[in-house]
């Protein structure tokens, strides 16, 4: 239930940033768009590593071949992404950087949160119900 809740809190905050996210916005306050990314960012770490410590290691444990299988592939999936945002954020460090390619930094960042948003999806879909089975079981 709680990581469900975060995911709520999470698309609400990247609703947010979407919302923010116009490149004559962002040149206009690159230190704006910045904090509110580094906000994002925060709360989305912080749910991950609540994940890797209270979710997955069931789940990857689990008697089921097909129940580690199928959180081996969301885990590896999901690694993946978190990396990416890592790696965004890395280039992204600096207003400066920010606002002098404020077009390419708000396709960059929508493309990002797209990519998130289908993984959460994915995880209030395949994941959660397996955690709810493993919980039940």
């Amino acid at each position: 239930v709680r990581f469900r809740r975060q995911h709520e809190e999470l698309m609400i905050l990247a609703a947010k940033l979407q919302a923010e996210l116009v490149p004559g916005r962002v040149a206009a306050d690159p230190a704006a768009a910045r904090r509110l990314l580094a906000r994002f960012r925060g709360l989305l770490l912080v749910h991950a590593a609540m994940e890797n410590d209270a979710l997955y290691p069931s789940l990857l444990d689990h008697r089921d071949a097909n129940v580690r299988a199928r959180a081996r592939a969301l885990f590896d999936e999901v690694g993946t992404i978190y990396d990416g945002v890592r790696q965004h954020g890395e280039r992204w460090a600096s207003p400066e950087r920010i606002q002098a390619e404020a077009t390419v930094f708000v396709q960059e960042t929508l493309a990002l949160l797209k990519t998130l948003g289908k993984r959460m999806a994915r995880e209030n879909a395949e994941l959660y119900p397996l955690a709810d089975a493993n919980v039940s079981a």
